[in-house]
């Protein structure tokens, strides 16, 4: 009989992203074997990681000393505020400059392309590329051109991307999404958090009416918001604390392992 496999599902959410640490973290505790990962924004820059083998320990080490200063970059604002040179950059130096084929796990990255209007699901290709494409928030980071194609950030149209998992394999879907508990947040200072709250408007909405995973993790990030680093160790507690409030519903796929 062939064993079921386990796909993840990684929604965006800018840095708090990083709380998709804490859910890996107690995956691995667990004894609980990702075998296929598919990401939006932020959730494809974490999954790829996964992808490529790194564990938490090290997705820790390499988040603890994160800065926007290593992902991102000025850009002449013609098509976004900032540029993606820095993250192509910082992807080089930790993951190498591989393709997607190359990843030990069978990955994918979302994003859209505007030109088309239509979702795009990177499953091959450059691997730098699919997770600047999937991260380019339309307004804040320059959108990825190449041929006829625009390609911004896959929470356009797929902020939780179960079905790009399940077309990597997976039989069981674990989706953690993180903007459904975004909506009540501090008002808006300046322009670059009036546009990122307008984004997560819009993707939290999304959210609510895109299929869900077969576990679904949804952490709490109330008081929290997309933009400070600083809140790492935070971020990933949450994480860790959602995911064990579902270790009832995930203790039930080790037998499937």
């Amino acid at each position: 009989m062939r064993t079921p496999k386990i796909g993840l599902a990684l929604s965006g959410g800018f840095v708090l992203g990083i709380a998709h640490l804490g859910v890996i973290k107690v995956l691995e505790e667990e004894g609980i074997p990702i075998h296929c990962v598919a990401g939006t924004s932020a959730g494809s820059l974490v999954g790829a990681f996964l992808a490529a083998g790194f564990h938490f320990a090290e997705l820790w080490e390499i988040s603890s000393v994160l800065s926007w200063a290593s992902i991102s970059g000025p850009a002449v604002p013609t098509k976004g505020l900032l540029g993606s040179q820095n993250l192509e950059r910082f992807l080089d130096k930790h993951l190498g400059a591989r393709e997607i084929e190359e990843l030990e796990l069978p990955y994918a990255a979302v994003a859209v392309d505007l030109t088309r209007g239509r979702e795009v699901t990177f499953t091959t290709g450059p691997l730098a590329r699919a997770i600047r494409a999937s991260c380019a928030v339309p307004g804040i980071f320059t959108p990825v051109e190449e041929a006829e194609a625009l390609y911004v950030d896959g929470g356009l149209k797929r902020q939780l991307p179960v079905q790009a998992a399940r077309d990597l394999g997976a039989d069981v879907v674990i989706g953690v999404n993180l903007i459904p508990s975004l909506l009540k947040q501090r008002r808006p200072r300046n322009m670059l958090e009036i546009l990122v709250a307008s984004f997560e408007l819009m993707v939290a909405h999304i959210a609510e009416l895109e299929p869900k995973g077969d576990i679904n993790i949804l952490p709490d990030l109330k008081g929290l918001n997309s933009f400070q680093m600083s809140q790492a160790e935070e971020l990933v507690r949450r994480g860790e604390a959602a995911a064990r409030e579902s270790l009832d519903a995930l203790a039930k796929l080790a037998p499937l392992t």
